[in-house]
Formats: C-alpha cells, structure tokens, sequence
C-alpha cells in the first residue's frame, strides 16, 4: 500500500518503522532535512523535505495515487488541514492526529464535513488505558476486546508464586478460573504456549479471560489488588488532564501536581473533583510533603522518560501499591528489569490504531474483518480480534481438524455475546468474533492463520 506520513515526530517515526516493517510504501515528510535523511537511511523509506500541508508538496508526494496520508505533526490545525488537502488532490483515505481537548466533542464532524476518515488522540486513548489498568489494578497491562467483554491482562510471576514450575495444562486443573494463557515472555524470548509448557520465576504471562474470571484467577495465585481510591498523578499535560477527568467520575480521590503555574491554575478551573498542586512532582520533598505514601497509586506522566522512571522508582520503594510510568522510548525490557512493571506508551497505543486501520484497508478485498489489534509483549505479539465471514470454507470443522501455522493459538470465540474458550472440539461459525494470538507473523485476514 501507498502511504505518505507528514511530520516525523516521535508518532511519525514510530508509524515509519511499523508500517515499513509490514512491507507498505512509505513516504515521509517533513520541513527538517536532518530528521528526513536519518529516517530514510534508517527504514526502507522515500523522504520529501519540505511543508505537508502545501499542495505542492503534497503532489510531489504522490498524494494523487496515496491509498492513504498519515498526518502526525504536533499541530491539530496543521494535521486537519493537511488530510483536507490530500483528499481534494486524491489520497483515498486519510488519518489526522488531533490531541486538544477543544476537539474531543467535534471528532464526527472532522469525518463527516471535513473527510477525515480516522481520528488518533494518542493521550486521551493513553489515559483511557491508564484508566482501565487503574480499574482493574492487579496487572500490569490490560487489553480489551470484543466491546470488552473479553480481555488480555498481563502479570509478572514473582517468588513463592503458585505458577513457578507449574506447566499450562495443569492450570484448569487447579484453579477455579475459566483463563487461557496465551503468550509468555522469558526474558529475551517470546513463546506462544503449549501445554507442557512450564513457568518459572520472572516470566511475565498474558491471561485472556472475562473480567471476573481473571479477577477469580488472580485472587487464587495470591496477586489480586484491592480497589485504588487515592490517585497522585504528576504531570499536568493533556494525559494527566484526560486522566484526571475520567478517574475524578470513578469517586476515586485524585491529586494532580505539575510545575508550571499557569497550567495549575488552568486545570483548577477545569478539574472540579481534582485537588490541583504547583510543585515539582519529581521532587522528593514535594513528593514526601504531600504524602505520597499515603496514595494507593502514582501516575508518572511528564514529558521526561528518566523523570517518570525516577519518581516510579521512588514510589515504589515508599510501596504504593500501583505505579504507572509513560515512556515515549520503548526499553521495556530494561525497565521490567529494574521493576517498572506497568509502562504506556501514547506511540504504541496509537500504533496499534493505525495499524488496525491499515490492515483494515489492506484486506479491503478480503472476506474477513478485522475488529481489534493489539501489540503486546513489546510489539512481538498479536492480538488479533477477526469477524468470522459466512461461508468462508473453515466453520463448522472442529479445530483438531485444522491445519493453523504453528506459535499461532485462537484463544476466544465470541459468539451472540457468549464467551467460548476453545477446545479441539469446537468451531468457528458465520458471525462469531475470534481472537487470535501470534508471533513473528502478520496477519491481514482470517484465512492467514492456516497452513
């Protein structure tokens, strides 16, 4: 596919490197020659210097022939403008980034009168993940699928916990819980599950089950988390801001700290519920002064990596029972090493938007629709939520008779709104949702998953 991605921001480069790696088309712009030429010779790219909101540009892009133009800069106007000019020169289908709060409410009419086919707000969809993780704070990573009625919930196994040493198969056996575990990683390795797979101290394991099973599991293996009331967040930018308004609707007691005065006394005026503090947040005293040991979670949302990391850190050893740290860089490893279990990042999350979208519009002549998409596991796993197509020549055959490409697992079917974990006995029907995981493979359309 033909994809033209205007401004080179930490998004646009992450969407350079994602979409080049899927085999796509890509051409970037942007007005720094400097980031142009390290983007082109670090992925498989082409790179025009110059304005993207221009029609010259634009058309020097290939914007007449694009399938679709990606406009990622750090302007909403700019980006808005952009997608308005690609689509009159001839780009079929086009994506805006558009972060202002003054936008949220106005998102129906950028795609019905201006034509913008996707909106991606990567910190309002950042705070809604932080929210759902706060919600539900046993684990460290949470992913929603089929209207939420199904999800993937990722934890760390730690000393003394039950699952060391015990294998996969073993798990319905001994615990009352209804879950699937779907993908595990083993420091540098990733695997896809068998059986007679057997955990070990430190692995970090993906779960797929409903809300309640999950919960059920968790209490059992001895890491389920009472509910978090008192919230500290630190940073004032439009995460900390989107966050705060859907956590102050919960009755949770929020406190939201950020430095600059003026922003503090923005926000006052914005965030009723939220008791608002002008202070340094990565200030150990500032921290100590307001209690911090007293909170039942830390956010650790400012525009620095090292300083999210070290106030995590420090939470952590006052023992707050959640903490939350936004890094735009993607070291999770390193990170996991050291602690930092729950990391976002509004990058991958908007990655994983467009990538679906992209997907979507790639298997546009396909039978079968893709619903969700998730990276996990530091983006070397799927999750992949498809739409069953009637007669497509594979429902109605029970799985043991299926030939599916191996690291490859369906973990759910979603039928009428009935949750089904699959056994080799069952099938797949015209009109079930299913949710794939895989390794190592991309997948456009449901009929990828055999051999």
């Amino acid at each position: 596919m033909y994809i033209i991605i205007v401004g080179l921001g930490k998004l646009g480069i992450n969407l350079t490197a994602q979409l080049s790696k899927e085999g796509h088309d890509i051409v970037v712009v942007d007005e720094k020659s400097s980031v142009v030429t390290s983007v082109v010779d670090t992925y498989d790219v082409m790179g025009i210097c110059g304005n993207g909101a221009t029609v010259n540009i634009l058309t020097e892009a290939g914007a007449k022939k694009a399938k679709l133009l990606i406009a990622c800069t750090g302007s909403d106007e700019f980006n808005i403008l952009c997608c308005m000019f690609a689509k009159n020169i001839g780009t079929e289908n086009t994506i805006s980034r558009v972060r202002n709060p003054d936008y949220v409410d106005q998102h129906l009419f950028l795609k019905e009168k201006i034509g913008i086919n996707m909106i991606v707000n990567p910190e309002y969809e950042t705070a809604n993940e932080i929210s759902r993780i706060i919600r539900f704070p046993s684990v460290s990573k949470l992913d929603a699928f089929a209207g939420g009625k199904v999800e993937i919930a990722m934890i760390t196994i730690r000393e003394n916990n039950p699952l060391c040493g015990m294998a996969v198969n073993e798990i319905k056996k001994k615990f009352k819980a209804n879950v699937i575990v779907c993908a595990v990683q083993r420091e540098n390795s990733v695997y896809i599950p068998s059986g007679d797979f057997l955990f070990r101290q430190d692995d970090s394991i993906n779960i797929t089950g409903t809300r309640s099973e999950l919960s059920t599991f968790l209490k059992q293996i001895g890491v389920y988390k009472q509910r978090l009331k008192d919230i500290m967040i630190i940073g004032g930018g439009k995460i900390g801001l989107y966050l705060s308004e859907l956590l102050s609707q919960t009755g949770r007691n929020i406190k939201l700290i950020d430095s600059n005065e003026r922003k503090c006394r923005e926000l006052t005026g914005m965030l009723d519920e939220v008791t608002v503090i002008c202070g340094d947040g990565t200030d150990q005293d500032v921290l100590d002064e307001q209690n911090l040991e007293n909170h039942d979670a830390l956010v650790a949302l400012t525009d620095i990596d090292e300083e999210n990391i070290i106030v995590s850190m420090y939470a952590m050893s006052k023992n707050v029972k959640k903490v939350i740290t936004k890094v735009d860089r993607h070291s999770y490893s390193i990170l996991n090493d050291v602690g930092l279990e729950t990391l976002v990042s509004p990058q991958i999350i908007a990655g994983n938007l467009v990538t679906r979208y992209v997907r979507a519009l790639q298997n546009s002549a396909g039978n079968s629709q893709i619903n969700t998409l998730y990276k996990l596991v530091g983006g070397k796993v799927e999750a992949v939520e498809f739409s069953v197509p009637m007669d497509a020549g594979y429902e109605n055959i029970p799985f043991k008779d299926l030939s599916f490409l191996p690291n490859l697992l369906i973990v759910c079917i979603i039928r009428h709104g009935r949750i089904i974990f699959p056994s080799g006995d069952d099938v797949m029907k015209g009109g079930d949702n299913v949710i794939v995981i895989t390794s190592d493979r991309i997948l456009e359309d449901l009929h990828d998953i055999f051999i």
